[in-house]
């Protein structure tokens, strides 16, 4: 039976990582390219604001129910 030493395997998996990401994604679909460039701190913002509104229209509509502090029920219809 083989051996493995798992720092060398953890060493050799984040030494190629960025690479096969990168290899997966420029494969994944040629009409959608990936984000080449950092989000602008604004855009993030809005983004986040309008994320955050959204969840609390679902919590009003009933579509999100809590069932517990950290558990929760998203109902899609």
């Amino acid at each position: 039976m083989r051996e493995v030493d798992f720092i060398k395997l953890t060493e050799k998996i984040a030494e190629r990582k960025p690479a096969v990401e990168r290899e997966l994604l420029l494969g994944k679909n040629e009409d959608r390219l990936f984000r080449k460039r950092p989000r602008d701190p604004h855009e993030a913002e809005v983004l986040d604001r309008l994320s955050v509104e959204k969840w609390k229209r679902y919590v009003k509509e009933g579509k999100i129910k809590y069932l517990g502090k950290r558990e929760w029920y998203y109902d899609p219809s």
